[in-house]
């Protein structure tokens, strides 16, 4: 029975390095090692009580103990496997977060770079491994050898030549197993190795599907694929053909052992019965013990494996620390929360170079400049450990979501948030509909957060910040802030929460009269101040604002725009990129913008009573969607999806109106307070005040006196009325007959 000391020395190893998941199930343990005590006595005794009765011939009270010991064996063995099961299902649970724990903190990088389905096959596949070889160990390998050494000790003080025999067989397999199984190691890590490389071509199918379909690369990924596929076969095939030999020796040996107590058996005397059938019954639980060391063995040995693969994962990388301290080192000791000392309850604006992420600019002021506390992604970002700033939060650009309802979300980032408050956070981000409708918040968001628009996940992450009343609320460069009417709402919303301290990325330069100073940094340093003053003073600054979008893909004389009025209201087109299924805009949401197609293709539907979902057309690129009749506050009445990888831009009623009239370089007060009264008429101040809740008093006030002062408002009786209406922009009429304010 001994093993190479390689091979007791590996044991050993794994052992120890799984031990600490055992802690917490002490009892358990000690119960299941009683329990298989007992159960290896009763099948230790069992053939000796028959040997005697079989000897003596004749019914008596060891009938009845033979009786309990058979019971016994089964209640006692039952118990004792579902105490190892316990054991090793809770351990693999500690397990499997101390993994996912590392997953979060390190960058899962050993040597080596890591595939995501590797990764992911480690939380899953590896840690069962390792608990099934817990469990085999538990219930099974170690009680296997125990049995067969009590049952050849026994055989062999019953009938001597038979335990010899079988002793003998017992030898053969091993050597046989020892010559097998040296290459079996390999032959696991081999296909567990070519199974992960399945896993990346598979993932890479689905994440660089655009990449696949726009290269026109999808004979290469299939043979890439089968390649890999092919490879595993052949790996599995070989692993096969090596278990099966090890399967069939152990079978062979225990076979050798029992035909050899039958020859023995039909070559003695009558005399010998009790001592042959005691026999038969010994070599029958050598060889139950033969027939559970091959699982065992390879349970053992898919485990060493996993136990190697799982150490990518937990030990630290020493490539990782090198990355993080050249990281580390670049960065300026000044560009800290602390040293920048901005006033509580400012809202500062971010600026940054083009060739400085704001997301790594926020970063920075999220976790601070110790290399302790940072962490590569496996994607190579550089983010803070968790525990790192429990106060900041940061709101990054990354439009991805979870598969979890919106309670759920909620919750995780505070647990005392009741349905209304919920509600009312995503009504100041924009997404007051989501929170409509029976079990709206309980409703799973699907994989990815997929019935979410990429905008609509950026949103609801910034009001799961919100939510968490933060110290201090960074918010990295949001798809609603390229155009300052869909910025304006969620600044209102931001500043309603009364965070202590908000920096939030700017985009356009059209509300930067919102935030309360701007932080400006490129890669050799950075400053701050006003937007006035950081125009004057940094040449740097003032060139990012000099870039315009291109405008050569939207037709604006589509929704009736004169062509002479074309050019400043292309500044305020909003791009947006979506996915096959994403929805651009939903039945029932706000009818705000008009949407222009620059590529792919869009689908229009309604939902019907049934529940049913109707298809009304599908548009191309050219063409455009948003009925531009509806009222301000009225619902959309269809649903737009993208029906392919699609990227679209769109323009907002307001800015169409204040284009129209002139007013497209006013501040967005300016523009409500023209926009209100030319659709209600003259208006006091507090009728506007009452109309334009999200501006402040102090604002309107502002706004006002800004207006009079250029002749664009005049005040009689108390009431504001516009000077000069629609004339100012030859050709508007026929358009602005179409939109109508709130």
């Amino acid at each position: 029975m001994a093993k190479t000391n390689d091979e007791r020395t590996a044991f050993r190893s794994l052992i120890r390095w799984y031990r600490p998941y055992l802690k917490g199930s002490g009892a358990v343990f000690v119960v299941g090692v009683m329990l298989t005590i007992i159960m290896l006595a009763c099948q230790a005794v069992i053939p000796l009580v028959l040997e005697s009765l079989l000897h003596h011939g004749h019914w008596d009270f060891w009938v009845y103990i033979l009786i309990g010991l058979i019971i016994a064996q089964l209640v006692v063995g039952y118990f004792a496997h579902i105490a190892g099961h316990r054991l090793a299902v809770h351990s693999a649970n500690r397990l499997r977060n101390q993994i996912f724990s590392a997953t979060l903190a390190n960058r899962t990088m050993n040597g080596e770079e890591l595939v995501r389905s590797s990764i992911v096959s480690r939380h899953t596949t590896d840690v069962d491994h390792l608990s099934n070889a817990f469990e085999e160990t538990f219930t099974s390998g170690m009680p296997g050898v125990f049995r067969i050494l009590i049952s050849l000790s026994l055989l062999t003080y019953i009938e001597w030549r038979a335990g010899i025999a079988m002793i003998i067989a017992t030898c053969v397999f091993l050597i046989i197993r020892n010559a097998i199984g040296k290459n079996l190691i390999v032959l696991d890590r081999a296909k567990l190795d070519a199974g992960s490389q399945v896993g990346e071509s598979v993932d890479e199918a689905l994440t660089s599907s655009r990449n696949i379909a726009g290269i026109q690369m999808f004979g290469w990924a299939t043979t890439r694929f089968e390649a890999r596929s092919i490879r595993l076969t052949d790996a599995s095939h070989r692993q096969g053909i090596s278990i099966a030999r090890l399967f069939t020796a152990a079978h062979a040996a225990g076979l050798a052992g029992l035909l050899f107590v039958v020859m023995f058996a039909l070559t003695s005397g009558q005399e010998m019965l009790a001592a042959v059938a005691a026999a038969l019954l010994y070599v029958e639980v050598v060889v139950r013990g033969l027939e559970a060391l091959p699982p065992w063995i390879r349970s053992i040995q898919l485990a060493l494996v996993s136990r190697i693969r799982v150490d990518q994962v937990l030990l630290d990388s020493t490539q990782e620390e090198e990355n993080l301290r050249a990281f580390v080192k670049d960065i300026d000791v000044s560009l800290t929360l602390a040293a920048l000392d901005f006033p509580l309850g400012a809202l500062i604006g971010l600026v940054t170079d083009a060739d400085l992420e704001p997301n790594t600019v926020l970063s920075i002021l999220a976790t601070g400049t110790e290399d302790k506390n940072w962490r590569e992604t496996y994607d190579g970002y550089f983010i803070r450990k968790p525990g790192v700033n429990p106060d900041v939060y940061l709101v990054s650009e990354d439009a991805t979501g979870f598969n979890a309802s919106l309670r759920e979300q909620f919750l995780a980032v505070r647990e005392d948030l009741s349905d209304n408050t919920i509600a009312s956070l995503l009504s100041d981000v924009g997404l007051g509909e989501l929170a409509t409708g029976d079990k709206a918040l309980d409703r799973p968001l699907g994989p990815g957060a997929a019935r979410l628009s990429p905008n609509e996940r950026q949103r609801l992450m910034l009001a799961l910040g919100l939510a968490a009343q933060p110290r201090v609320l960074l918010i990295g460069p949001l798809i609603a802030f390229s155009d300052s009417d869909t910025a304006m709402p969620l600044l209102n919303g931001v500043r309603k929460h009364h965070v202590p301290q908000v920096i939030i990325t700017m985009k356009n330069p059209s509300w930067a009269h919102a935030v309360d100073s701007v932080l400006y940094c490129s890669k050799a340093s950075h400053t701050s101040g006003t937007h006035e003053e950081l125009l004057v003073s940094t040449p740097s600054y003032a060139e990012i604002w000099s870039s315009r979008l291109n405008t050569t893909d939207v037709d604006l004389s589509s929704i009736g725009i004169p062509a002479g009025q074309t050019e400043t209201l292309m500044t305020r087109l909003l791009t947006e990129r979506f996915e096959t299924g994403d929805f651009i805009y939903r039945q029932g949401a706000a009818a705000d913008r008009v949407v222009f197609i620059i590529s792919g293709k869009v689908e229009i539907a309604t939902d019907t009573a049934t529940g049913d979902t109707r298809r009304v057309a599908i548009l191309g690129p050219g063409n455009h969607c948003g009925d531009l009749r509806l009222t301000v506050g009225e619902e959309r009445s269809e649903n737009a999806i993208a029906v392919e990888t699609t990227v679209t831009r769109s323009l907002s009623r307001e800015a169409i109106s204040a284009g129209m009239m002139g007013l497209l370089d006013r501040t967005p007060a300016e523009r409500r307070i023209v926009s209100s009264i030319l659709r209600e008429g003259s208006s006091t101040f507090e009728e506007l005040s009452a109309r334009l809740t999200e501006f402040e008093p102090s604002d309107l006030t502002t706004a006002i006196d800004l207006l009079i002062s250029d002749g664009a408002l005049r005040i009689a009786d108390g009431k504001y009325s516009v000077l000069q209406k629609r004339a100012v922009k030859a050709g508007s009429r026929a358009l602005l007959d179409k939109l109508t304010f709130d």
